[in-house]
């Protein structure tokens, strides 16, 4: 079969009947998806060997293009594949955080140009843009993090013999300073370089531009940009917490806990020999003769008692809980949207609808149940120039009169 030819039904039925292949080799190529030559062929002898559906090596290079063999004769699997599989298998390679800070970069460089930028069409690619490295980030900081934790909690428990104590410390030290450390860095609002605060400034700026824009397709790609800013700060935030309080923590104790357990094993390997230990021990059952007070004794021991004579007072701080808006859920309101086969006046209708769940309108509210016209499903249609407005608890908006009504609908 001509790998022209091949189609994606093609590659995803080769993954399906080989996964335990796929699987075998994805693990022994980590971290950089490269297998020795003989180490690759005796994976796929052994996996012919034990299976009815055999693979052959040109399928696997040319057919498929599941991997290819370097000039040094390894076999380094097909970037493209990578990220599937990593998801597939819930299995990530662990990038340094220099390599996610090029995100920001990214989203700083496009962000730059955007608000410069004049043309519509270029403004339209750079929000794209935009949108698009965001989402890798979101997904890569999501992998790292949950590989992490994966990890810490392994070497929590394993718990093997002597030797993993001294493994156990060198890993925690080395996730705490080369990735916990860096990302918190990274995602740390209160520096200027950090891409929170980058989100930040592109979630202000999008409000404003969606809001003041009258170009109906610039105002639906800003409306589109600012979902993406208010969804990349929430999940960035839940990550930083969790980084902070949770897996932090977790390692500091593992190295804590495996420096006490390798004293504790160093001191009883070499009970036979005093010589090991850094400070000699007491002769505690040899007999001799020594005084059971001293003079400064009862000056000491009156100190020490004083301590336990009074108590100090408790301060306790309340943590204040975060207010959450009240957002209507679109979905429920669309369902009735869809029932009514439509609204004419749809701007209207969804003031009214607020107007029956709430008194206090905002503009989030309002925006975030308008936000169903970007549904592809929703049919609309504008043939009025003429702008109403709409009063709300903290803007006034000048909106068009359009229909709308589901695709299926009469």
């Amino acid at each position: 079969m001509s790998n022209l030819n091949l189609s994606g039904k093609e590659i995803l039925r080769f993954l399906n009947t080989h996964y335990e292949f796929v699987h075998s080799a994805f693990a022994a190529g980590k971290p950089h998806f490269m297998i020795d030559s003989d180490k690759f062929m005796r994976l796929l002898h052994d996996y012919n060997a034990k299976n009815e559906s055999k693979i052959s090596l040109y399928r696997l290079t040319t057919e498929v293009k599941f991997c290819r063999q370097l000039s040094t004769g390894e076999y380094k699997l097909n970037r493209n594949y990578i990220p599937f599989l990593e998801y597939l298998f819930n299995d990530f390679v662990l990038n340094l955080p220099e390599t996610l800070k090029n995100r920001y970069q990214a989203v700083f460089n496009h962000f730059t140009a955007l608000k410069t930028e004049t043309t519509g069409f270029r403004v339209v690619l750079l929000a794209q843009e935009i949108i698009n490295v965001i989402e890798d980030f979101l997904s890569d900081i999501e992998g790292q993090t949950q590989r992490l934790l994966r990890d810490t909690e392994a070497l929590k428990v394993n718990v093997g013999n002597h030797s993993a104590f001294s493994t156990r410390i060198q890993r925690a030290n080395f996730w705490i300073d080369e990735y916990i450390i860096p990302l918190n860095g990274i995602l740390d609002k209160e520096r200027a370089d950090s891409i929170v605060n980058v989100i930040i400034q592109l979630q202000q700026y999008s409000n404003e531009r969606r809001l003041l824009s009258d170009n109906y397709e610039l105002k639906l790609e800003f409306e589109k940009l600012y979902a993406c800013a208010v969804n990349a700060k929430s999940e960035l935030d839940k990550t930083l917490s969790k980084l902070t309080r949770e897996l932090l923590p977790l390692l500091e104790r593992i190295k804590s806990d495996s420096i006490i357990l390798n004293g504790f094993y160093h001191f009883v390997e070499n009970i036979d020999d005093p010589k090991a230990y850094v400070a000699a021990l007491p002769h505690i059952v040899r007999r001799t003769k020594s005084s059971v007070t001293s003079k400064a004794f009862a000056a000491e021991a009156e100190f020490y008692i004083d301590q336990f004579s009074y108590l100090t007072p408790e301060i306790l701080f309340n943590e204040s809980e975060e207010d959450v808006e009240w957002l209507p859920d679109a979905a429920f309101f669309k369902e009735q949207l869809v029932k009514d086969d439509g609204v004419k006046d749809f701007y209207k209708w969804c003031l009214t609808s607020l107007e029956e769940q709430t008194e206090n309108i905002t503009l989030s509210k309002f925006f975030t149940l308008s936000n169903m016209l970007l549904d592809e499903d929703l049919v609309i249609e504008y043939k009025d120039e003429k702008r109403y407005e709409i009063k709300l608890a903290d803007a006034t908006l000048l909106m068009p009169k359009i229909k709308v009504y589901a695709k299926l609908s009469k």
